[in-house]
């Protein structure tokens, strides 16, 4: 067994736990100043707790299958079914499609990098965060 196989499993462990320990932010104006404040990008879930497809992002997350590394990112978690959160949301985010979650990456002055609708693969996801991570750059 090499040094290699030992430490990137702990430091993804050592990720995932850290950023599992961090509040839950369920506030889009909260992301928005906190990520601003931190200079780190904000990935922004919206969905709603009884959505399977929003419970499967969590677990990916959750899991280190979808990394978000809380050196680069904040994570909210918004509700879509409460009034003031869906305003805030949709006043600041433009997304295309019907199917929960919307996923929202901003860059750390909240402007939109990123976004897609319902279900994906954490493949996809990391996809998705690259494209984010892409477009910050310019």
């Amino acid at each position: 067994m090499n040094l290699r196989s030992i430490l990137l499993p702990a430091v993804a462990l050592i990720a995932t736990a850290a950023f599992a320990a961090t509040p839950k932010i369920t506030d889009v104006n909260e992301a928005l100043s906190k990520a601003q404040a931190e200079n780190k990008m904000v990935f922004m879930q919206y969905g709603r707790e009884a959505c399977g497809n929003c419970q499967a992002l969590k677990a990916m997350i959750k899991g280190g299958k979808v990394h978000l590394s809380p050196s680069k990112f904040v994570y909210a978690d918004v509700n879509c079914d409460d009034k003031a959160t869906s305003q805030a949301f949709s006043s600041k985010f433009k997304v295309t499609g019907s199917t929960l979650p919307f996923v929202i990456i901003a860059a750390p002055d909240g402007r939109q990098l990123a976004a897609r609708t319902g279900y994906g693969t954490a493949p996809e996801f990391e996809k998705l965060i690259k494209d984010a991570e892409k477009a910050l750059k310019k």
